[in-house]
């Protein structure tokens, strides 16, 4: 490398000797660390070039390969990703059409829970009528053999007291019933 580049180190010596000749370069410390540093630099650079590139190139194929496999890895990260999110649409889908059949189970349930309720009253009702109708039919037939035993009773001492005048009159209506 030196020697590929003869005039830019020449140029570079020669302008350095000028400038300081001139005084424009004053010696210091930190200028002399800066010289010495820039020196070291360029004998590092030109001594171990090819190692140094063959480093770089390493670190540079090191990290393409990591990219690559964090690119990948992205990847298959948003993939699995997207199929839970998927996965999530079908579930909220899917609960969505359950809740929908709930809900119509629910309200057929309780249409056929209104409907047997209704039957169970019904029947109790026609129960009941039927019981109130019996019950009036007993309360008639007894209340109309009270009323006849009463009436016989009531006819019965009737012609007791007044057997002797009813007599005669009975007797008088039933000839005159057998005339004609």
């Amino acid at each position: 490398m030196i020697f590929q580049n003869k005039t830019l180190i020449g140029a570079s010596t020669l302008a350095f000797f000028v400038l300081s000749s001139k005084n424009i370069i004053i010696y210091n410390e930190e200028i002399l660390v800066a010289l010495s540093f820039l020196c070291f630099v360029i004998f590092s650079f030109s001594s171990f070039q090819e190692s140094i590139k063959q480093t770089f190139e390493d670190r540079q194929h090191t990290i393409q390969q990591e990219l690559e496999q964090m690119l990948v890895a992205k990847e298959q990260t948003i993939t699995h990703l997207q199929n839970n999110y998927q996965q999530s649409l079908k579930l909220l889908t899917s609960l969505q059409q359950l809740k929908t059949v709930s809900v119509q189970e629910l309200e057929n349930a309780q249409t056929l829970r209104l409907q047997a309720f209704e039957a169970s009253v019904q029947k109790k009702c026609l129960q009941k009528l039927q019981t109130l109708l019996s019950l009036e039919k007993q309360f008639q037939y007894e209340m109309h053999n009270r009323i006849q035993q009463s009436f016989k009773q009531s006819v019965l001492e009737y012609f007791q007291k007044n057997e002797a005048t009813l007599s005669a009159q009975l007797f008088q209506q039933a000839c005159t019933q057998l005339k004609k």
